[in-house]
């Protein structure tokens, strides 16, 4: 009897290129995702705020920053582009919001956290294309869990900037 001939496996690298490929993809795409419904929460929070203002040209504006931060956050990250926003879309997310329209008769109704937590959604918003250019793993996750601090915080809190009050039998603190 003769011994069979064992005939060593080539190790196919191909394969296993592609799998980790396909890897790294889901886990961009997993990011992506995630930041998007992180801006998708963010401006359901401004359109909160656009909803209280008693002058519609303010209303308007901060709908249009709540369409900005949800498009920035979203379809402008974009893996291989140049990471720029539009000039439109650019100004919709300046810091300035917190002033609204310059055609009003006074400032929005917003409290004073209000008006920092938006700028900062407003900013991190406009940074999250950028990301693309750099290391999109590392930053895009950082941008959208201060984004998601940033609208949590004033969740928390009244329109009137003081900490809203446990509720009865709750161990949870709210301020």
């Amino acid at each position: 009897m003769t011994d069979p001939i064992t005939v060593p496996r080539v190790k196919d690298t191909g394969d296993s290129e592609e799998q980790e490929q396909r890897e790294r993809q889901h886990a961009v795409n997993v990011l992506l995702a995630e930041a998007g419904e992180v801006g998708r929460v963010a401006a359901g929070w401004e359109r909160e705020l656009a909803a209280r203002q008693a002058q519609e040209r303010h209303r308007r504006v901060l709908e249009r920053a709540a369409d900005a931060v949800e498009r920035a956050a979203g379809r402008e990250v974009v893996p291989g582009g140049d990471g720029q926003l539009d000039e439109e879309l650019a100004y919709d997310l300046a810091a300035d919001i917190v002033t609204g329209s310059p055609y009003a008769h006074a400032l929005p109704e917003l409290a004073m956290g209000e008006r920092i937590a938006l700028v900062a959604v407003c900013a991190l918003a406009a940074a999250m294309p950028h990301t693309v250019l750099g290391d999109l793993e590392r930053e895009l996750p950082a941008l959208a869990a201060t984004m998601d601090a940033a609208v949590t915080a004033r969740r928390r809190r009244s329109p009137e900037g003081r900490p809203r009050r446990r509720r009865e039998g709750s161990s949870v603190r709210h301020d």
